[in-house]
């Protein structure tokens, strides 16, 4: 699906940018908490809107860190960035599908 280590960054950060736009509308709009306890304390110790921006903001210092790794470890960077978007992804379609399910408006 991804022919490169830079299409596999871009994805991953895509998907935390996802991730914030999902976990805000859900945690601002909809009441339901935060089930990450280090997200959940940054929101509780700043609001929502500089909790996420970051808890986000780390991630993403975390993948540029992945990223930075591309030419010494191929093969590690390609599996850490795999794993990322494969968990990143099972859990936003998890809390999607629990969201609909339990608000069905």
């Amino acid at each position: 699906m991804f022919h490169s280590i830079g299409s596999l960054f871009k994805f991953n950060l895509l998907l935390q940018i996802f991730d914030g736009l999902f976990t805000y509308h859900v945690v601002s709009q909809q009441g339901v908490p935060e089930a990450n306890p280090f997200v959940s304390r940054a929101i509780s110790e700043w609001g929502v809107v500089w909790g996420l921006f970051y808890s986000k903001t780390f991630a993403c210092v975390l993948l540029f860190l992945i990223f930075a790794l591309r030419n010494r470890r191929r093969s590690l960077t390609i599996k850490a960035f795999t794993v990322t978007a494969a968990v990143y992804s099972y859990v936003s379609i998890a809390s999607l599908i629990i969201l609909l399910l339990h608000f069905p408006e």
